[in-house]
């Protein structure tokens, strides 16, 4: 049994069961028993920045006497005097934040922020400010006014009103006014609109890139369609390979950009698929002539999600065409072997049938060769009995009589010795 694997009454408990019964547990939710001011700073990891947020919560956690987390940990919350401070560990990025009572000095955040910059844990993706203000159930329910978009949400118990804009400092600024609201219902709102907005700054880190994209694509489809052009204008010849290897150099940079910017853009579609959550959560209504925050994102934020879609599939549509042209040239490449094979066939064989009737003229020339020098020893022999007294016919015509015998007898012969090598 390993360190992950507990004994649990005589059961061996699956590995990852603490961690997914901690994780519903690992971030508490946002509890506001009064009007608060709560600042949100959002770094995304990156390799500049390599173990400074380890670092960067130890510090606060030593400058406040408390037990850093552990290895592994996702969240730690904990006071700093009358600042509460809220460490959160996401997979890409790393969130603090600092809530302090709308009646307490604001001063006492310098310090922390202090920190925050020196030890900064990655670049900063998001900064907000949230002020939650909360009203006498016996009051109406007001707007603050001077923002540009403002809604009436929780079933109309409460506001939520920003610009979008950043101010001075860099923060951009959201009021909750809530009425008749518990503790737990106006951190819950506040958490979700700290989120929303956070979660919207995370999924337009990735439009740099789409516009990078969007270059990339117009340039590469003046390529392909140039390279298509000569493809299609011309059939095996000399720039053949010229055209392969620009088709095969195109395809490369395709899958390169692909590669880099596919993670990215999926990542964005799951930030923005957070922002509609959260404002459904929300239950967002018009509070007066200005825009909703849900529609003043859905004219300005979904464009862009769009913007990314579009730019994967003109990616994967220039892969796919770059392979359908690649498939084009190799399948004519192939066709032109195909015919340089056949011409190469066709030549062998007139170079065979021309070897095969030369063979036979040699082969008619050796039978008439060997022939005649059969016929000369059979009449010097028939000679020589006739000369020993032992015949009285003329050698010259039982010489002739024994051509014809000899001539057949050298051609099968000949012959047979052929179908032997053959076979």
């Amino acid at each position: 049994m390993n360190e992950n694997t507990q004994s649990l009454y005589g059961f061996k408990e699956h590995p990852a069961r603490a961690i997914a019964l901690g994780e519903l547990h690992a971030r508490p939710a946002l509890l506001l028993p009064e009007s608060a001011l709560a600042l949100r700073y959002v770094f995304t990891f990156d390799e500049a920045y390599a173990n400074n947020d380890h670092l960067l919560i130890a510090k606060l956690c030593k400058e406040n006497g408390v037990e850093p987390p552990e290895a592994g940990a996702r969240a730690l919350q904990f006071n700093s005097g009358p600042v509460e401070i809220r460490w959160e560990r996401h997979n890409e990025f790393v969130t603090y934040t600092l809530i302090l009572s709308e009646a307490a000095d604001q001063s006492v955040l310098d310090p922390i922020r202090d920190i925050l910059i020196t030890g900064q844990p990655g670049p900063l993706a998001a900064c907000l400010r949230l002020f939650v203000r909360r009203l006498p159930v016996e009051s109406p329910l007001s707007a603050t006014g001077g923002y540009a978009c403002a809604s009436l949400i929780s079933q109309g118990r409460a506001t939520l009103e920003t610009n979008f804009t950043v101010n001075a400092q860099g923060m951009l600024d959201l009021v909750l006014s809530c009425r008749g609201l518990s503790g737990v219902e106006t951190g819950a709102l506040a958490q979700w609109a700290l989120e929303f907005e956070q979660y919207r700054m995370l999924a337009l880190i990735a439009l740099p890139i789409a516009r990078r994209v969007g270059s990339v694509v117009r340039d590469t489809e003046i390529q392909l369609a140039s390279v298509t052009r000569k493809l299609a204008g011309q059939w095996i010849g000399d720039s053949t390979e010229a055209i392969y290897l620009e088709l095969t150099d195109l395809a490369g940079k395709i899958e390169a950009e692909i590669t880099a910017s596919t993670y990215r853009f999926a990542a964005a579609q799951a930030y923005g698929a957070i922002v509609a959550d959260r404002l459904a959560r929300l239950d967002e209504q018009s509070l007066d002539e200005r825009p909703t925050v849900g529609s003043f994102l859905s004219a300005r934020f979904s464009p862009a999600l769009r913007t990314y879609e579009s730019m994967q599939a003109a990616l994967q549509d220039l892969a796919r065409r770059t392979a359908r042209a690649a498939d084009l040239i190799r399948t004519h490449i192939d066709l032109q072997l195909s015919r340089q094979n056949n011409d190469l066939l066709q030549a062998l064989n007139r170079r065979t049938r021309q070897q095969i009737r030369l063979q036979q003229t040699v082969e008619g020339l050796s039978v008439a060769a060997v022939s005649y020098y059969v016929l000369g020893l059979i009449g010097y022999l028939l000679k020589g009995i006739k000369d020993a007294g032992y015949m009285t016919l003329d050698p010259s015509i039982l010489t002739a009589a024994f051509v014809p015998i000899v001539v057949l007898a050298l051609a099968l012969a000949v012959r047979r010795i052929r179908k032997n090598h053959i076979s």
